[in-house]
């Protein structure tokens, strides 16, 4: 190392660390160490760039070699994070918690509250997760995502005007919701005497279904409507009440004529929405008249009709907890095959996406709809010919619900704040009923209930 000291030439590492040139800061963490084997500081540095460089074991050796020199908090709290990214959750939370027990102001405990707060929620500690939240944003008040994260369990947990207060900051999370600039106020639920307000699409294509329904309590504040609306649900929302105008998703707002906006998940706050004056008068949605006796003549069957989903948007991060194999529905209708002295039914894949490969692929009985569909307004059609609508947490769950059509839903162990905890019906949705897993990836009990609710109806 010449006359270069062992901490100026760390530091000249961590530069080249921090400029994102690994290969140089590591070579210079690795003649620290022929000379000092055990320097702590470049053991876990050259721990991190394993870890940065997919090498998550040798993170785990370098780090936990660091560790035995000098046990602080910073190096068992990126242990913690090496951990997670290998999927070991049990060895992560442990990491998390030592470090918090060596030091509670560490400056990254905020992000061990976090992960610990996420490990909660997942085992469905809730009360144990909120606290872990509280105290990360305590620790940083700008600490948007922890923000966020408090809000869906506070909204699991039917506290409202706490959880809606905190869903506003998915904005300014570090992945927001919405990052476009309005340059027009943020409508604050005034009287709009005859002023333009934009009301702006976001999240999924089943957020848009389930919440669309508070555009006619906008609409009593005597504005003119401006919808933003995905291409896929144009055509079934065309018929909607209250909607003056509609532009499509991603326009140049510079080209629309408004004078407010309001993003549409923002709409529940704004009317202080509790269970007691949720606006779930249904059917609020409609179905063209023309295309469900098209699709009659196409399905052409006097049985009993369900259709089916088993999954949902692959890009989504929690789609493979939320979706099933369709051999759990193929299960379903072997049982039935079965059974004696109940009326005959058939299947229908509602199905759209990649995972309809299944079903192409399977040489199943269970009929295909896919190339009937072309948007939400084909999926509508077919739903209102349908008997039973049996389906994974997904956008055609919101469409029958909101077309008044029976539909049970199949939630995982934690499931999505919309459907709360310990309820079997949706007070969205009149028509509904929930059937949840009773441990985390558990379908097996799921489709237990679902075959004894079948027999019920199909005598």
């Amino acid at each position: 190392m010449g006359k270069v000291s062992i901490k100026d030439a760390l530091n000249f590492a961590v530069k080249k660390h921090n400029q994102g040139k690994l290969n140089e800061a590591e070579i210079i963490y690795r003649k620290i160490l022929d000379k000092f084997p055990n320097n702590s500081n470049a053991l876990h540095l050259l721990g991190l760039i394993a870890h940065q460089t997919g090498k998550g074991e040798e993170a785990v050796k370098y780090i936990n070699k660091a560790i035995q020199i000098n046990p602080n908090a910073s190096y068992y709290s990126n242990l913690g994070m090496v951990y997670d990214s290998l999927g070991k959750e049990e060895e992560s939370i442990k990491s998390f918690n030592k470090a918090l027990s060596l030091n509670p102001n560490y400056n990254k405990a905020h992000l061990a509250h976090y992960n610990l707060g996420i490990y909660f929620k997942g085992r469905g500690e809730f009360e144990k997760a909120l606290e872990h939240y509280n105290k990360a944003i305590k620790l940083k008040k700008d600490f948007f995502d922890a923000y966020w994260n408090r809000g869906l369990i506070l909204l699991l947990l039917q506290r409202f005007e706490e959880g809606w207060k905190d869903y506003e900051f998915r904005f300014k999370k570090e992945s927001p919701t919405d990052k476009r600039n309005f340059k027009k106020p943020k409508w604050d639920g005034s009287f709009l005497d005859g002023k333009k307000i934009l009301i702006v699409s976001e999240q999924g294509l089943g957020d848009n279904i389930q919440f669309i329904r508070y555009v006619p309590l906008v609409k009593e504040k005597q504005g003119y409507i401006i919808f933003e609306c995905r291409k896929e649900l144009k055509k079934l929302f065309e018929g909607f009440s209250g909607i003056d105008e509609f532009i499509d998703k991603g326009s140049n707002l510079l080209d629309i004529d408004y004078d407010f906006y309001i993003h549409l998940m923002s709409l529940p706050k704004l009317f202080n929405t509790n269970l007691q004056n949720i606006p779930n008068k249904i059917p609020y949605l409609k179905s063209d008249f023309k295309l469900v006796e098209k699709f009659k003549s196409k399905i052409n069957s006097d049985n009993f009709k369900i259709g089916i989903v088993w999954s949902g948007n692959p890009a989504f991060p929690d789609n493979e907890e939320k979706s099933v194999d369709l051999k759990k529905f193929e299960s379903v209708k072997e049982f039935l095959k079965n059974m004696k002295n109940i009326k005959e039914v058939d299947f229908f894949s509602l199905q759209k996406g990649k995972p309809f490969e299944q079903l192409k692929n399977s040489g199943s009985e269970i009929i295909d709809m896919d190339s009937e569909i072309t948007d939400f307004a084909d999926t509508a059609a077919i739903i209102k010919n349908m008997d039973l609508i049996i389906c994974v947490d997904t956008a055609v769950a919101h469409l029958a619900g909101a077309l008044g059509k029976p539909v049970w839903v199949l939630l995982s162990y934690i499931p999505d704040w919309r459907w709360f905890i310990n309820r079997k019906d949706s007070p969205w949705y009149q028509t509904m009923k929930l059937f949840r897993q009773k441990k985390q990836g558990d379908w097996n009990n799921v489709f237990e209930e679902i075959k004894k609710e079948l027999k019920k109806i199909l005598i």
